[in-house]
């Protein structure tokens, strides 16, 4: 069974993936407000952060990593790099989750508060490509949907 916050983290991971697949490609230099990255930056800049945040995760885990081409666009690294954070943390051991790893820019922290910071970080950046879809008259994708 995995750790509860994989289980939050990934649905959380998925509502900003599905909120990123509803701008087209032609609006990725949309640029919401000044001092703000535009959308395509936003969304690379979530799948870098996610990349960032993952790795040194699966390294200490030994999870490995599968060989693939490299993603052409910001959506499908972000498609990509969401597979992988569901992949690893599905698959780390629950004696892991509170283990102290290192990260590169010499600092330290364990999966638990890795996890949690993924998740701030992604609802801030999916709050604000909610806002740009809104000001290009997009509807958003809904993330509570009735059952």
């Amino acid at each position: 069974m995995s750790h509860p916050i994989a289980g939050y983290l990934e649905e959380a991971l998925d509502a900003t993936v599905e909120v990123a697949r509803a701008f087209p490609a032609d609006k990725y230099d949309f640029w919401p407000a000044p001092k703000s990255m535009a959308v395509g930056e936003q969304i690379e800049h979530l799948a870098d952060n996610l990349g960032y945040m993952i790795e040194p995760i699966a390294a200490q885990a030994a999870i490995a990593r599968a060989p693939e081409a490299p993603a052409d666009d910001p959506l499908s690294r972000l498609e990509r790099v969401t597979a992988r954070v569901g992949e690893v943390l599905a698959h780390l051991p629950e004696d892991a989750w509170q283990q102290t790893m290192s990260y590169p820019g010499d600092f330290t922290m364990t999966p638990a508060r890795a996890a949690l910071v993924m998740l701030e970080h992604d609802a801030h950046h999916r709050g604000q490509l909610i806002v740009a879809l809104r000001l290009l008259g997009i509807d958003p994708p809904r993330r509570w949907k009735e059952e």
